[in-house]
């Protein structure tokens, strides 16, 4: 964090969110094409049996459509956060969060969707929580912007050496 820094112009900050977000779009590709190419061979890996595969893979149909998503909301909310509105990151999970409770509910039990409905409300909840959070970089109440970092490999370093532990987590 460098809110406690004496670069109170912004420029480093907006450095390290350039390239916390030009590191995310290949991760975020990478992910969805893993979910959608090796979606069989990842369930099994995590322990589906012949059983359990098809209710995983139905499940798993609307997800593949949202997964970006998941990457994009937890490398924004950090950032939402730091930039004095932790309100509105936790407003966002919440409504992705509340929107997902009753969607399941509505889809599996009032739509008859079965697990499908599920992946759905889990997707569309996600979608919500995205759409919180970007509200936010479009408001003026943003001090971040994309910017054309130095040292983008530097920082690239720094940012995945001190958010390994978290994105295990």
């Amino acid at each position: 964090n460098l809110r406690g820094k004496i670069d109170k112009n912004g420029a480093e900050e907006n450095e390290y969110f350039t390239v916390s977000m030009l590191l995310a779009v290949p991760f975020a590709a990478a992910s969805w094409l893993a979910v959608i190419f090796l979606d069989r061979p990842t369930l099994l890996l995590f322990g589906a049996d012949q059983a359990l595969l098809p209710l995983a893979q139905a499940y798993l149909q609307p997800i593949k459509f949202a997964v970006t998503l998941f990457v994009f909301n937890q490398m924004l909310s950090p950032f939402l956060r730091n930039d004095n509105h932790p309100e509105l990151a936790t407003a966002a999970v919440m409504c992705g969060g509340v929107f997902n409770i009753v969607g399941d509910y509505l889809f599996v039990f009032t739509f008859d969707m079965g697990i499908y409905g599920v992946g759905l409300a889990t997707a569309l909840g996600a979608l919500i929580n995205f759409f919180v959070i970007i509200s936010y970089f479009f408001s003026k109440k943003n001090t971040l912007r994309l910017v054309r970092p130095k040292a983008p490999f530097t920082k690239s370093k720094e940012i995945t050496v001190t958010g390994f532990s978290t994105f295990f987590t």
